[in-house]
């Protein structure tokens, strides 16, 4: 595919605090999801459709994010790093970049740093360029879209209302703000340096009423927010399953059955699909029941039983141990005979033997003891 004349923002800056324990000591854009961080696949999706030249405006834990150099080299991506001194809003942070001269004049492509999507670059492009518009909105539908910007369009788009999370008499629209916006960078002028705003409470809704160029496309594409664990784990599945072209980590050895490097599987019933990162071992005995991602250098024990359950980098899981729609951190261990469901272990964590969690999350560190808790609800 050759390249496309735009360039692109990734706001990377944010917290993730809905999805703690998993975001307290990282980065949402950089958990993984099958086995890559969420924001390698973001910047592969680019590479792949010619965007070349992308720019990451971080806040939080903006250190971690170096680890990106190298992959950008190997996408042929001139990565620009910009960090905020302070949280300054989507509206200001995108100002601050280009006061930092990350832009120029070409079509500007903002994605958030925390959803799942892939957009049609190309066409949204074409589609914002046609149309004259200062700004164009890649479109989702929800059922629920009481927490997002919702807008209201005409038959070719022009965006007529724009409502940051309506009630739902206000509306009958269900198109929303994806998080992935094409925009003229000289509309970035209009926000006031060095000033918290947030673009789509303030800049957007005074572009509608004056009736300037606004454009939504809607074309049907996949997209997820990744905000609660429950949709995390949903877009680890998602990808597993192919509902959208990212891809896991690893070589696809079987059909739906990704696997990195170094791993060790013998003698382990394994239903797919699956993706297994380098280093990991999976004891003989152990079993996994479909749609699971077991994170590089993870260890789980022989009769382990996992489902529907997304494991870390050095991961473990001890003899025995029933793991089923949940999530273990990294270099988080739980004990032999325990069982979980709908609960999350922070990174670090110890949770000994024949426990049983539901519907609990465990801050990263924590340690308990044999038989130390039972929790349901």
């Amino acid at each position: 595919m050759g390249d496309v004349d735009i360039q692109a923002v990734i706001l990377a800056g944010g917290q993730g605090t809905r999805l703690r324990p998993v975001t307290t000591n990282l980065p949402k854009p950089l958990v993984p999801v099958a086995n890559r961080p969420l924001i390698e696949h973001q910047l592969r999706h680019l590479a792949e459709r010619g965007v070349r030249d992308v720019t990451l405006a971080l806040g939080y834990g903006a250190e971690k994010f170096k680890v990106l150099e190298a992959l950008a080299s190997e996408l042929l991506i001139t990565l620009r790093i910009v960090v905020e001194p302070a949280p300054l809003g989507t509206g200001g942070a995108l100002r601050f970049c280009a006061d930092e001269g990350a832009f120029d004049e070409r079509p500007l492509l903002w994605m958030n740093g925390d959803i799942i999507a892939a957009p049609d670059v190309s066409g949204l492009n074409s589609f914002h360029i046609e149309h004259g518009a200062a700004i164009t909105f890649w479109l989702t539908s929800v059922r629920d879209r009481t927490q997002f910007g919702v807008l209201e369009v005409t038959s070719d788009g022009f965006v007529e209302n724009f409502l940051e999370k309506p009630s739902p008499d206000e509306t009958a629209s269900h198109l929303v703000n994806s998080g992935i916006v094409m925009l003229d960078p000289a509309v970035l002028r209009r926000i006031p340096p060095d000033t918290f705003v947030s673009f789509e409470r303030s800049l957007v809704p005074a572009m509608v009423r004056e009736r300037e160029p606004v454009y939504g496309q809607f074309r049907g594409g996949y997209w997820l927010d990744t905000g609660r664990p429950a949709l995390y784990l949903e877009a680890n599945r998602h990808v597993l399953e192919r509902r959208l072209s990212w891809t896991p980590a690893g070589r696809e050895i079987e059909e739906s059955l990704w696997v990195e490097p170094e791993v060790v599987c013998d003698r382990v019933d394994v239903i797919r699909p699956a993706a297994i990162g380098r280093g990991a071992v999976i004891e003989p005995g152990a079993r996994l029941f479909g749609r699971t991602v077991i994170g590089r250098n993870a260890v789980v024990r022989s009769g382990a039983r996992l489902e529907d359950c997304v494991l870390f980098e050095g991961a473990e899981i001890g003899h025995d141990a029933e793991i089923v729609n949940s999530i273990v951190c990294t270099n988080a261990c739980v004990g032999s005979g325990t069982r979980m469901d709908l609960s999350i272990v922070g990174a670090g964590g110890r949770l000994g033997g024949h426990n049983v969690l539901r519907n609990t999350r465990l801050w990263p560190g924590v340690v308990l003891g044999d038989q130390a808790v039972m929790v349901d609800g």
